[in-house]
């Protein structure tokens, strides 16, 4: 084998020394300068024949760690359930067929009604995109939280001598066909991220669940990466709610479940997934 062989195609001398009449040199006094070009090379080729293929370096980390500026944590920040209160496997994967097929045939309705919008669709006024006190007052019902407790400001201004009418008791709409319809992609989008606020701000309601189902029904695949975060952040919510349940029966379990598993099992967020 010669010195091609042994060093390698990533390796190779750009000068052989090889020369016959070239005497090798196997030991050399490192404080005398070499004599001529080729000896110099030898010296710098047996130089690199006692270094190692792969060097690391011994470094003391710990006195890096009150420079660090940056945590990254390792968790995800979900709670995985206690025994029992989390679907089996199979029974995720079946809520996600049948949360497929919600979509298709919500799909299927909405290509028929691109053809031709009718009056009633057309005289349908919604809030604008980022008015989050007309979505709240549209899908919860005039500015109040889930609970039922008053919006900060809200109270001010009934004070201020404006009556109590029906609006201020009025309950919120639940999702229908024709508010979904007329929603394009970057309003469910807004409107799904006020959700996810309202659910972390005031807790968890029936009505904001079937809104937040309804509003993922509608999302389009690929998600941007604002919404998948989004997403992420109302699995995470879900699973601290549901840490807090006490009983297997509580009527807050099957719903937060179903949310939870459709951010991981449908829009791919798999290392929040029950398993």
């Amino acid at each position: 084998m010669d010195e091609r062989d042994e060093l390698g195609d990533l390796q190779m001398p750009a000068f052989l020394l090889d020369d016959p009449d070239v005497e090798i040199l196997e030991e050399y006094d490192p404080d005398i300068p070499a004599s001529n070009p080729l000896e110099y090379l030898q010296r710098v080729r047996q130089e690199a024949e006692k270094c190692p293929s792969v060097v690391v370096a011994d470094i003391d980390v710990a006195t890096f760690k009150d420079k660090q500026t940056v945590l990254v944590s390792p968790s995800s920040g979900f709670i995985p359930a206690e025994e029992g209160f989390a679907p089996t496997i199979p029974a995720q994967r079946k809520l996600a067929a049948q949360f497929s097929d919600v979509r298709q045939a919500y799909r299927r309705n909405q290509q028929n009604t691109k053809k031709g919008k009718t009056d009633q669709e057309q005289k349908l006024k919604l809030p604008a995109m980022k008015d989050e006190s007309g979505w709240k007052r549209l899908c919860m019902g005039c500015s109040v939280s889930p609970e039922g407790s008053v919006e900060e400001g809200e109270e001010g201004r009934l004070e201020e001598g404006q009556e109590d009418t029906q609006d201020s008791t009025k309950e919120g709409h639940p999702p229908s066909l024709q508010i979904l319809m007329a929603m394009d992609q970057w309003t469910v989008i807004q409107v799904l991220d006020f959700h996810i606020t309202w659910l972390q701000r005031h807790g968890f309601s029936t009505l904001l669940s079937q809104w937040l189902y309804a509003l993922m029904v509608c999302l389009e695949k690929p998600l941007y990466p604002d919404t998948a975060a989004s997403l992420r952040t109302l699995s995470r919510c879900c699973s601290a709610i549901r840490a807090t349940l006490d009983s297997k029966e509580d009527d807050r379990l099957a719903p937060l479940n179903l949310l939870i598993c459709l951010v991981s099992r449908y829009f791919d967020q798999g290392d929040l997934a029950d398993t």
